[in-house]
């Protein structure tokens, strides 16, 4: 029997599997853990609660049968069950899935050991008869304690093995009994073993349709995600795009917080590409691109394509000097690339931009246009200054007023 679920998560979809002991595949026992780990953990307390319980009232059942049994169920029942116990109601929660259900196995296997015994020991030749321990054992390991059925198929098997063993060697079982004894063992170890396969069946069988849902709606969720980031990217250079920049610009103008947007262009681009081509232009943008994406990438500091050859940086909580050394910055970044330019007839033969640099200040609110209108003022002042510089706003207005008067 195999179930398959998958995800979305990297190139590969995971598959979840279920084997014919019912056991799922690493990733899924992992994830079933930690949603349903803890509910694991308190239904084993309460079933060892009562286990405990069950094996003291039996204990007392032997004891009036036997009296002389008591050298053994007290002893058992004091060092070996009730310690033990002890221990897995401390140490359950902090152990791994793992160790936990191998423990929840040996903690069984230990309980169905004395009454096996006693059915072979001849010195209890009434209880061999009657007792019916080893069934209730069984019954409790596939049904209360509900093992994984990986445990619970060699658990019942052993038991069984051993309990027909036992009845078969025992030296107080009149032959014509041990046939039908063994077969009373068998029959219920059959019924028990089924119902904690239909059990732990249904059980992991609901979880792979419900892992399959979550799944889904994860990798709808992941590719929604991945559209929105692939609608504000530009395509040829990584970068965000305008869509990108207008929203952050939205945002950032209306509050409190000083901020300043800088316009950046490329000195002579088309030149560049009328000279070496559109895909050398191209990979040009891509490399100018990349130095800003290492440089210029930090929280609350951005570098977008604006379209063609301009980029836009806009950085918060800034004022004019911080301004003024990011610009210098960046005109120095670009020039250091060393791009030919091969075009260029101003006596510079590599790649350079202009920058325009505008302020927001603090505790003043203002509109994107306004911004970006202020930023691509400087920048024409910035190329009719001969290039390959930055000019901040306040000086572009400077000059503004001097040519209206």
């Amino acid at each position: 029997m195999r179930r398959h679920s998958e995800s979305s998560t990297g190139d590969q979809p995971h598959r979840s599997t279920l084997d014919r002991l019912l056991r799922f595949d690493r990733y899924t026992e992992e994830r079933y853990e930690a949603e349903h780990g803890m509910e694991r953990v308190a239904q084993l307390r309460d079933a060892v609660n009562f286990g405990i319980l069950l094996y003291i009232l039996h204990g007392i059942s032997k004891i009036i049968l036997y009296p002389d049994s008591y050298l053994i169920v007290l002893p058992v029942l004091l060092f070996v069950i009730v310690p033990f116990a002890v221990y897995f109601h401390k140490y359950v929660s902090v152990l791994d899935y793992k160790t936990r259900e191998m423990l929840v196995f040996g903690g069984v296997v230990l309980a169905t050991i004395l009454p096996i015994y006693m059915v072979y020991d001849s010195q209890y030749a009434y209880i061999s008869y009657m007792n019916i321990d080893v069934l209730i054992c069984i019954i409790f390991g596939n049904v209360l304690i509900a093992l994984r059925f990986k445990h619970a198929f060699f658990y019942t098997l052993v038991s069984l093995v051993f309990s027909v063993v036992a009845i078969v060697t025992s030296s107080v079982i009149e032959p014509n009994l041990k046939t039908a004894f063994s077969f009373q063992f068998t029959t219920v170890a059959i019924l028990c073993l089924y119902s904690n396969y239909l059990f732990e069946r249904r059980r992991c069988l609901d979880y792979c349709v419900s892992l399959e849902a979550v799944l889904r709606a994860e990798a709808a969720e992941t590719s929604e995600k991945q559209f929105q980031v692939l609608s504000k990217t530009d395509a040829l250079t990584g970068l965000p795009n305008r869509r990108f920049l207008d929203e952050q610009l939205d945002e950032w103008v209306v509050d409190s917080r000083s901020a300043v947007v800088m316009m950046i262009d490329i000195d002579h681009f088309k030149l560049f590409n009328d000279t070496l081509g559109h895909p050398a232009g191209d990979e040009c943008l891509r490399v100018i691109a990349d130095a800003f994406s290492e440089a210029f990438s930090q929280p609350d500091l951005f570098c977008a394509r604006f379209g063609g050859e301009e980029f836009t940086l806009a950085v918060r909580d800034a004022e004019e000097m911080q301004a003024r050394r990011l610009a210098s910055s960046v005109v120095t970044a670009i020039q250091a690339l060393q791009i030919p330019h091969p075009g260029r007839n101003d006596g510079m033969d590599i790649v350079t931009i202009s920058v325009g640099v505008a302020l927001k200040p603090k505790n003043v609110t203002t509109t994107r246009e306004a911004v970006l209108s202020q930023a691509d003022e400087a920048l024409y002042l910035a190329k009719r200054r001969g290039r390959n510089c930055f000019v901040i706003n306040d000086e572009a207005c400077e000059s503004q007023i001097q040519v209206n008067s």
